[in-house]
């Protein structure tokens, strides 16, 4: 095994737990700048090509795959936090700049082209989060109607007082994604950070129309460090196609009724 990966892992570990620790415990915005420092420097980890061919060659090890897990909690966790007081920061006026985001907009910049989005789709995107930079990149760039869904009644509230505040008051929120009418949208984008997709797409398959496309985020192996995974085998009566962006910290399948 990777000796060098495993430290690796445990310093990455290390530094999310402890700068989480400190920012709960004093709410002090030099913390809060250290959260975020740390959740870039995890992303550098993750799209680092050395630390892939590291990975593959252990990545069924139960250390390596006890830490991937751990980072990944502690990951997820951290960057909600961020997203929570992000959107404070833009409602407030006050002045931030995240590279994550940063980078996440470009990546939506992709995927709109990869997947042919038009001003004259329906867009729904499950699990936006209290920053939903997707919706307001996807609105941005091509005008399509956009549905976010999230069960966080807090982030919802926070969500749609930022959209109003960068100008997108159109944007619709939602919080039960089963009580909508998901034979309108033409495409449905669930967030790499939704831990329970195949159950998701056993729920809605027989809803949706064989014209949707469905957009799951996902990250395997080095990437599920920052994302939940998918198991393709899972995944029944859908035409998958795989789309890996070896420069960002997920990748997408994108399934078609056959």
């Amino acid at each position: 095994m990777s000796k060098s990966l495993l430290f690796d892992l445990k310093v990455l570990e290390f530094k999310l737990k402890e700068s989480l620790k400190l920012y709960e415990n004093t709410k002090m915005e030099e913390n809060f700048e250290l959260l975020k420092t740390n959740i870039d420097e995890l992303c550098s980890f993750i799209i680092k090509k050395d630390n892939h061919l590291a990975f593959f060659q252990v990545a069924e090890n139960k250390d390596i795959r006890t830490y991937v897990i751990s980072i990944r909690d502690l990951s997820t966790k951290i960057l909600g936090i961020i997203e929570k007081e992000e959107a404070r920061k833009i409602l407030e006026d006050a002045n931030s700049c995240f590279q994550y985001g940063e980078e996440l907009k470009l990546t939506v910049k992709q995927e709109i082209h990869d997947y042919k989005m038009t001003s004259q789709d329906r867009i729904l995107f499950v699990g936006s989060g209290s920053m939903p930079i997707t919706a307001f990149t996807i609105i941005k760039e091509t005008g399509a109607e956009i549905t976010c869904v999230d069960i966080d009644k807090e982030v919802l509230d926070l969500s749609k007082k930022v959209a109003i505040k960068l100008g997108f008051p159109n944007i619709i929120f939602e919080d039960d994604l089963f009580s909508l009418p998901l034979n309108k949208y033409s495409h449905i984008i669930i967030a790499s950070l939704v831990p329970l997709k195949c159950e998701i797409l056993e729920n809605i398959r027989s809803t949706i129309p064989a014209t949707t496309k469905l957009i799951l985020r996902y990250g395997n192996e080095l990437k599920e460090l920052f994302n939940y995974p998918i198991y393709q085998k899972e995944i029944k009566t859908f035409i998958k196609t795989v789309i890996r962006d070896r420069d960002f910290i997920y990748d997408t399948l994108l399934l078609e009724k056959e």
